[in-house]
This record gives structure tokens, C-alpha cells and sequence, in this order.
């Protein structure tokens, strides 16, 4: 695992590393230019706990609207010429998942539900495919045929960041429970797992695009999914069922409960021990995504001035 994380670390460090090369020769010729970025929008989780009606789906496809939560973020946009910039963000927001949810029978039945804050630090590198400023007549003649300007601006992201979470579940009196501490999959319990990390990395890319209201200001949308975590943890759910027992003698009532609230909908002729049995889907690790609506400042428009002036 942690030589995944190195190779990751590299190959995101090649990819950036040109635009700060190239930025050197920019930043003489034309100064500096950077925004303000704020956004806030709708978060999905894409892991174990709730999701779609099918068993064993991924990504997109175990989106499930009732989980929706949300999210914001700040962030500050540096360009190094007008197509290539970097943007520092600090964002925090809300991830929720519920087994009641689903209407597939073997995840409804197993009835976790849970909910975890995110605080989030990331960097990424961004690509602008399309700009205003590069389309258009190129001296601006009146009645002069050929594109009408668009004024918007496209691009595309991809980085590295490192988050914090904290799932809890609710139990049936409503109350709210951080379930680390519950061990409810017999971490750190004999013969049971390692204790998990709430500090994991995570890879965000995604696609955005702005509308220029004035040279300063901009409003956008952007998606930004996290295409992989290093945990799967983010709902408490990770392998296979602990002893109950074991549970229950040490951790108390609670922690049990959280271990297997199942609903025991599934008539068996014998209820049988579910220590050993999948819990959750090891092969995955958790995901999540936001949409945000997005607001520019910009100190400066460089990229504005590309343009001819008569």
C-alpha cells in the first residue's frame, strides 16, 4: 500500500512539475495573476453503507439522491499563463450514507447507516481547454463576419490532497456515536483488524466551467469527484463481522449494536453467528464527490488582454 502511495506521489509530481518550469519565462514577461475561488454545492458518498438497489456497484453508479449532503470550499487560483494554473483548497463539508435507503434486500436488511464530517487540504493543476478570450474576431471589426465570443471559460483538474473524517452512526433513540472508538468491526481486538486512520490521501480531478460577468468577477460550475481514497473506513464498513459477544463484553451495548444493527428481515430457519461473514467490500475503498456553484474574484486579467485592442 505505501508503495502505491509513492507511485501516486510521482506521477502526480511529473504532471506538474512542467507547468512550474514554464511558469518561470511567464511570470517575467507578464507578473503574476491569481483569484479567489469560493464555492458550495451538493456531496455524494460513493462507498459500502446505502447506495443503489443493486449488490456490489461503484461510482456513479451507487449514487443515491436521499444521501445527498453538502459541502464548500475556499480556494486560491494561481496562474502561470493563461491555459495552465494551480489552486489551493481548503474545503469541508458533510458525507452521509444509510442502508435504509436501498431497496436491495441484503444491504437494507443489514441496516447501517452513518454520516462523517470532512475537512479536506488539496492542490491541483488545472488545464483551460477552452477560453473566451481565445475566441471571437481577432480585431474586433464591427459587423465583421465569423464566431460570435463566448463568454465563458472550460477546463479540466486533477491533484492530490490529504482529509480528515469522523463517521458516526445514529443509534435508535437518535443519538448520534463516533464509531471509531466502538471498534465495531473488532479493530485492534484479537484475531481482528489494525485500527483505521481518520487522516486519509486522496486524488481529486474533475471538469469546471466559468462565466466571465466582468474581468473580475466569474460565477462556474464545477464537478469534482475524488476517483480514489486511501480508506475504506469513511462509513465504518470495511470487511466481514466481528464476534458480537466480544464485542459486547468489551466495548458495551452500544459498540454491539453498531457492530450488526440488522434488522433481521430475512427469515432464516436458524439465525445463525455472523462473525466471519461480509460486512462491507474490501476490494473498494470509499469515494465521494460534490458539485459546487461556484464565485470568482480575480486581482488582475491577463488573459483578458491577449486580446488586440482595436
Amino acid at each position: 500500500m505505501r508503495k502505491s502511495y509513492i507511485s501516486i506521489c510521482l506521477v502526480l509530481a511529473i504532471t506538474i512539475l512542467p507547468v512550474f518550469v514554464k511558469a518561470q519565462y511567464f511570470f517575467k514577461r507578464n507578473g503574476a495573476h491569481n483569484e479567489w475561488v469560493f464555492g458550495v454545492g451538493p456531496s455524494q458518498f460513493l462507498g459500502d453503507v446505502g447506495g443503489s438497489p443493486s449488490i456490489g456497484t461503484h461510482f456513479l453508479q451507487d449514487f443515491n439522491p436521499q444521501a445527498i449532503r453538502y459541502g464548500g470550499f475556499v480556494g486560491y487560483r494561481y496562474f502561470f499563463n493563461p491555459d495552465l494554473a494551480v489552486r489551493a483548497n481548503f474545503t469541508g463539508g458533510m458525507l452521509s450514507g444509510n442502508d435504509s435507503y436501498s431497496s436491495e434486500i441484503y444491504r437494507h436488511n443489514r441496516n447501517i447507516n452513518f454520516r462523517s464530517p470532512l475537512m479536506e487540504l488539496g492542490l491541483q493543476a488545472e488545464y483551460y481547454f477552452y477560453q473566451s478570450s481565445h475566441i471571437g474576431h481577432r480585431y474586433h471589426i464591427q459587423h465583421a463576419s465569423g464566431f460570435k465570443r463566448l463568454n465563458i471559460d472550460g477546463y479540466v483538474f486533477v491533484g492530490i490532497g490529504g482529509f480528515y473524517f469522523n463517521p458516526q452512526g445514529q443509534y435508535s433513540d437518535g443519538t448520534w456515536y463516533n464509531l471509531r472508538p466502538l471498534h465495531t468491526e473488532g479493530e485492534g481486538m484479537p484475531g481482528g483488524p489494525a485500527e483505521y486512520s481518520q487522516i486519509g490521501i486522496c486524488i481529486p480531478a474533475g471538469i469546471g466551467v466559468k462565466y466571465n460577468i466582468t474581468p473580475q468577477f466569474t460565477i462556474g460550475l464545477e464537478i469534482s469527484d475524488r476517483i480514489w481514497t486511501s480508506s475504506d473506513y469513511m462509513d465504518d464498513t470495511h470487511n466481514v463481522y466481528y464476534d458480537y459477544s466480544a464485542i459486547l463484553s468489551k466495548y458495551g451495548p452500544i459498540a454491539a449494536y453498531f457492530s450488526d444493527p440488522s434488522l433481521h428481515s430475512i427469515i432464516q430457519p436458524i439465525e445463525p453467528d455472523k462473525a466471519g461473514e461480509e460486512r462491507g467490500d474490501p476490494k473498494h475503498n470509499d469515494t465521494y464527490m460534490f458539485s459546487f456553484i461556484t464565485v470568482t474574484y480575480s486581482t488582475s486579467s491577463f488573459h483578458r488582454r491577449t486580446r488586440s485592442k482595436f
